[in-house]
């Protein structure tokens, strides 16, 4: 665990910045993450550059399955916007839910020190990948020890 002074110092660094990053759970089903503004896992930061190939790489998958499951609470949420808002709200979470994503973000945005996050909409049709074979550049390091099919949200001390 990070010292106070650590601590302070990564809260300088990272928090007000809306980083996308990943992880996976035991049985290779990925899930991305929008920190909007908070903490980033240590496992994350320690390879920044690794991120940014992830992220490209990502991106340019193929859709999977346009259909996904937005969780309610989200459907609550956005209940009271037009149709344009809604779609510009959920624009990226189809985009990477699409393409086989759990999505999880913050509910309370730029709160560093808030670690939770929360599940947005998985998708129906899950990508899930194979450490054993798929042993390339992009794999996340950060994993969660619980399987993604079941988890609503997890805090940043989850993920290792």
């Amino acid at each position: 665990m990070n010292t106070e002074e650590e601590m302070k110092e990564k809260s300088m660094s990272e928090s007000g910045l809306d980083i996308d990053w990943y992880f996976t759970d035991a049985s290779g089903k990925i899930a991305i993450v929008a920190s909007a503004g908070g903490m980033l896992p240590d496992v994350v930061v320690n390879n920044m550059e690794k991120l940014k190939g992830m992220i490209k790489y990502f991106r340019s998958l193929p859709v999977l399955s346009n259909e996904i499951l937005i969780e309610e609470r989200v459907v609550q949420e956005i209940s009271g916007h037009s149709e344009e808002q809604k779609k510009a709200y959920l624009r990226d979470v189809h985009y990477m839910v699409s393409r086989g994503f759990y999505y999880f973000d913050k509910e309370v945005l730029n709160n560093y020190y808030d670690l939770r996050y929360y599940l947005k909409a998985s998708p129906i049709k899950p990508l899930i990948i194979n450490r054993d074979t798929d042993g390339h550049l992009f794999l996340p390091e950060a994993i969660i020890n619980s399987n993604l099919s079941d988890l609503k949200a997890f805090t940043v001390d989850q993920i290792k």
